[in-house]
């Protein structure tokens, strides 16, 4: 800004008188954010809810089902193993009957004949067949493998049985058939067997006792042998001794942890052997493991046991969970995708239009939002645009309005500084020039817009007081008299009291009043000294100083240029500020005044709004 150039005068400033400036808004969160939280609260914790609901019901209907399948497998096993022993047991009944009959007929009794009629029956079920009748004599099939000494006592023991039940039989009822504890045959990997008995009758006469070896591996096989679904099936005897298993290699090596699982020891210790499925921890090879298992009682009273891992057993709850879970994410991430398209399509017009706002806010008035909404957020940013619309013209009058009134202003106090040069015509031109040299010390000095307005309004009006002072005095072409001197020393104070009672003049009044005191004191009015003088005073002191030893004087005559800033340094920090003359210093060498001096005519004046 050059000291041609005019500023806003006092009290045309847009804060004063206003009210003080608010808090800048901070904005703690943004719309979209809050549209896609609604959006997932409602849309997606219902669909969350239902399908951990559904997730909950479905694992538990899921291990309901597979205890239940795991149950019925048992009892599966169970029946076929008593179809197949009621089979041999059946088959042994009919050989014995056949037996009663060839002895009833006493000729045809001998040892080949009874041979004959057991080897019809032998399989690879039904090992081995022996007879022996109340005289100790035995007749038995023969057979390939020679039977182990140690099942001699089961042979007895079943005689024995046979005996009894047979003492105990009622009318014609048939003999039954007792059937001994399962035992494991020597071998790798050893086998199971039984002792199947029965009594033998002729004519109504207890004969004898037929006893027969039952590999009960090949019947277990003919069970369990096509199993593939994972499970592991085994049988124990009623004292909880496991006899098959469906991995005959591992009979031995399971034994102690199968039989010493909880379900096996329930089983044994049961008053009323029933079938039952419980979950149950194992400890094979070290390591602790879940278990589901199941059993069923079969007629013989031995145990039918299946097993699994429960991670195996519940591996399809596990499939259904993550299938379930997996849909269920992609559901809940379309349903975002969508409520992140649906919030971006309510929040980007919100935020363009608050982006409109806030330039609006910054000075860009001719700022515009394009919402193509045709909803309630359209009909904003229209009403926006048209408030916009008629701000800006309203603004632009007020601005009009504004710039005559502040050259009319302006060009007001510049009749009335001229008025006052005028009558002394030793210093016509001396407020301009004043002002104009202010203006340029307030620049180099670092002031803001509303100081340097200030400033070039007091430097105008600076000898305003003048008015009050008598002709003769002011046009007196010889030196003046002390009291002369002393009436033109009121022009300060004079200058003050005038302007004063205009509200919009206050802040010029330290310049008036107080350009004439000097740095060390001794000036007038007040005899202030330092930096108890006004910035604004000190800044005219030295353009007025400066003025003076410039123009023509009754009592001295002009200056040049260097001379005159010379003499103003050696006024530095005795009658002037040294910080006021240093920019004066820098404005001169900038070449700041002498573009001044260049100047034939103002330039248009520019009036900030």
């Amino acid at each position: 800004m050059t000291a041609s150039e005019e500023v806003s005068p006092a009290g045309s400033g847009a804060k004063q008188g206003g009210p003080p400036p608010k808090a800048a808004f901070v904005r703690r969160g943004r719309i979209l954010f809050s549209l896609l939280a609604v959006f997932c609260l409602i849309g997606l914790a219902p669909l969350a809810t239902v399908a951990w609901k559904l997730i909950d019901i479905n694992r538990e209907a899921l291990k309901t089902s597979h205890q239940e399948y795991q149950l019925l497998m048992a009892s599966g096993v169970a029946r076929e193993v008593d179809l197949q022993t009621e089979a041999i047991g059946s088959r042994i009944s009919a050989s014995a009957r056949a037996l009663g009959g060839l002895l009833g007929r006493g000729d045809r009794a001998d040892d080949a004949t009874i041979r004959r009629v057991l080897e019809e029956v032998t399989d690879d079920r039904l090992l081995y067949l022996r007879f022996t009748d109340l005289r100790g004599r035995v007749v038995d099939t023969e057979s390939t493998a020679t039977v182990p000494p140690d099942l001699v006592p089961l042979f007895v023991a079943g005689l024995r049985e046979a005996v009894e039940k047979t003492a105990t039989a009622h009318g014609d009822a048939p003999p039954a058939v007792s059937v001994s504890a399962p035992i494991l045959l020597a071998g790798s990997p050893p086998r199971a067997a039984a002792i199947f008995s029965t009594p033998v009758v002729a004519l109504g006469s207890f004969r004898g006792v037929l006893c027969g070896l039952v590999d009960l591996q090949t019947v277990w096989d003919a069970v369990v042998g096509g199993n593939r679904t994972g499970h592991t099936i085994f049988a124990v005897d009623s004292r909880g001794v496991l006899f098959a298993i469906n991995d005959r290699a591992g009979v031995r090596a399971a034994s102690r942890e199968l039989v010493g699982s909880e379900i096996v020891r329930r089983y044994v210790n049961a008053p009323r052997r029933s079938r039952e499925t419980m979950p149950y921890e194992l400890v094979v090879g070290g390591r602790r493991e879940r278990y589901l298992g199941s059993y069923e009682v079969t007629r013989q009273g031995w145990g039918i046991f299946v097993q699994a891992k429960e991670r195996q057993v519940y591996l399809p709850v596990v499939v259904m969970v993550e299938s379930t879970l997996s849909w269920a994410a992609l559901a809940l991430g379309l349903a975002v995708i969508a409520a992140i398209v649906l919030a971006g399509t309510l929040s980007r017009p919100i935020d363009r239009l608050a982006a409109a706002a806030r330039a609006f806010a910054a000075g860009d008035l001719r700022h515009r939002v394009s919402v193509r909404s045709r909803n309630e957020i359209g009909e904003l940013a229209h009403a926006f645009n048209r408030m916009a619309a008629q701000i800006e013209d309203s603004i632009e009058r007020l601005r009009k309005a504004a710039e005559e009134n502040n050259a009319l202003f302006l060009g007001t106090i510049r009749a009335l500084a001229q008025a006052i040069d005028a009558k002394d015509p030793y210093t016509r031109g001396h407020s301009m020039r004043v002002n104009r040299y202010s203006v340029i010390l307030a620049r180099h000095l670092g002031l803001s817009r509303e100081q340097v307005a200030d400033i070039h309004v007091a430097s105008l009006l600076h000898d305003i007081g003048k008015i009050g002072v008598d002709d003769a005095i002011l046009k007196k072409p010889s030196q003046l008299t002390s009291e002369e001197f002393a009436i033109m020393r009121t022009h300060a104070e004079r200058g003050a009291s005038i302007m004063a009672p205009i509200r919009q003049m206050k802040r010029i009044l330290p310049g008036l009043r107080s350009h004439h005191e000097r740095w060390q004191g001794g000036g007038y009015p007040d005899g202030l000294a330092g930096e108890d003088i006004p910035l604004m005073a000190r800044i005219i002191a030295a353009a007025d100083a400066f003025d003076a030893m410039t123009t023509d004087r009754p009592y001295q005559a002009a200056c040049d240029f260097e001379s005159a800033l010379r003499r103003l340094n050696e006024l530095k920090g005795v009658g002037l500020d040294e910080k006021v003359v240093e920019a004066f210093n820098r404005a001169y060498q900038a070449g700041d005044f002498r573009r001044e001096e260049q100047v034939s005519a103002p330039p248009r004046e520019a009036v900030p709004v």
